[in-house]
């Protein structure tokens, strides 16, 4: 677990940015103020939560019949797993939901994952959740899921007769236990060879009318289960780090290619949506509801500095890096303007920072930070395209003549890439202000 820096030698491992952080760990720093038109309560409102001050319920009498997929999508390092995290604390509650987190990252072979890998995953979290509260599931439903998936393992398991090793155990244990070791083989079969792995998925695919009715089946019965117990009024899945699979494909063949599956499970889901899958938002809004999380905004369109944002960035940075490791708090707002208003890119920035620092002086100077700017300026420039650059260009005449900067693919792969960079609601877009130091931007759009 990282631990706040108090020397330079600390700083890296104060700033990496792999590590989940959400409320009660010492670097948590909310930024839902300093969203621009982006507010907290669109998540609330379309999970059918109501908010009453910060009380937040869940009426499973008027939404019982109307279970909610939200996909919330984003830029990469804008901060969505913290918000999440953090979404989740405020909903895990009697009144709300029984919050269930599924991090993809942590528990799937990210090289080789479908869509029915993740609703295995989920019962599998499901079931450790409610086992681990000691909740009491009706023993018919029990056994009707036992039964099920006994016979679907049977069937497995005769598709890969003759593989070494290959076959998926039934454990002797009985309920809630039977149910979660079986998924655990399931689940560790799709990890296994192509050949195994395939067999599981095929043959869950080609009995998945029958797999839905038994997923919502035992979701509906923990409903029911956890609001006896008062540990929510339903169960809330939540499903981050889909962006971490390997390829551009694997994340659209599991949203795009199986939103008929995604209808067929009733259960109240939020997902992370990967960027690039953003620009499919009019056709997933046709089943499901979609949000956009941007960036936080530090600069207006007419390129006024956002105090609010500057001092909650402030914060950011002292809670991982004590203050008295900058030479000035300038250098501090300085790093914090060059990172447009993503965390991450923040993060990026101050551990390059540190590389150039002097460990004579003990303290990043702004010398130190320009030379770090610099050079990730011209790592970020290196690769664009004059394509890309002509479009560069009108993004930035745009702004300044207050004109919507038009979608199109060069456009897709310059956010995909945080070239560009998004706040609000899509509506305004500014290029990364890292790129602004670089030799070629200064040659091709300044004429410098």
């Amino acid at each position: 677990m990282s631990k706040k820096a108090l020397t330079l030698s600390e700083i890296n491992q104060a700033v990496n940015f792999d590590e989940p952080i959400g409320p009660g760990h010492e670097f948590f720093t909310d930024f839902s103020q300093v969203r621009g038109d982006f507010e907290e309560r669109i998540v609330y409102a379309n999970l059918n939560v109501d908010i009453n001050g910060e009380q937040l319920t869940y009426n499973h009498a008027i939404n019982g019949a109307n279970k909610v997929t939200f996909f919330l999508g984003g830029m990469r390092g804008s901060g969505k797993t913290s918000e999440l995290l953090k979404y989740t604390q405020k909903l895990h509650q009697a009144d709300c939901f029984f919050c269930v987190t599924c991090n993809i990252d942590e528990g799937l072979d990210l090289n080789n994952l479908e869509y029915m890998d993740i609703l295995v995953f989920q019962l599998e979290k499901l079931t450790e959740a409610l086992k681990a509260r000691d909740v009491r599931m009706d023993r018919e439903v029990m056994t009707a899921l036992n039964n099920w998936f006994s016979e679907t393992v049977r069937e497995i398991n005769k598709s890969i007769k003759g593989e070494a090793g290959a076959e998926i155990g039934i454990e002797a244990e009985t309920g809630i236990w039977r149910i979660l070791k079986i998924l655990g083989s399931l689940k560790l079969g799709m990890s296994g060879s192509i050949e195994r792995a395939t067999s599981v998925r095929n043959t869950l695919k080609n009995r998945f009318d029958d797999f839905a009715r038994q997923f919502n089946l035992f979701v509906e019965e923990a409903n029911n289960s956890v609001r006896k117990l008062g540990l929510g009024q339903e169960i809330l899945f939540v499903i981050d780090g889909l962006e971490k699979t390997m390829t551009v494909d694997t994340r659209r063949k599991i949203i795009m290619d199986e939103t008929n599956r995604i209808r067929q499970i009733n259960a109240n889901t939020l997902f992370t949506l990967p960027i690039e899958l953003m620009k499919e938002r009019q056709i997933l809004q046709q089943y499901f509801f979609v949000e956009m999380f941007p960036f936080v905004k530090i600069v207006d369109r007419n390129g006024q500095r956002v105090p609010e944002a500057f001092s909650r960035f402030r914060q950011f940075v002292f809670r991982r890096v004590d203050e008295s490791l900058f030479e000035s708090e300038e250098v501090v707002n300085e790093a914090v303007y060059y990172s447009g208003g993503s965390p991450r890119e923040l993060l990026k920035i101050i551990k390059m920072a540190n590389v150039y620092s002097d460990r004579s002086q003990g303290v990043i100077t702004m010398t130190a930070l320009r030379q770090a700017l610099k050079r990730l300026a011209n790592q970020t420039a290196q690769f664009i395209e004059p394509t890309q650059w002509i479009r560069i260009k009108e993004v930035i005449q745009n702004n300044e003549n207050q004109r919507v900067t038009t979608f199109d693919e060069i456009v897709q792969g310059l956010l995909e890439r945080i070239i560009l960079m998004e706040y609000n609601d899509g509506t305004f877009k500014r290029v990364n202000p890292v790129l602004e130091l670089s030799d070629a931007y200064r040659q091709l759009i300044t004429g410098a």
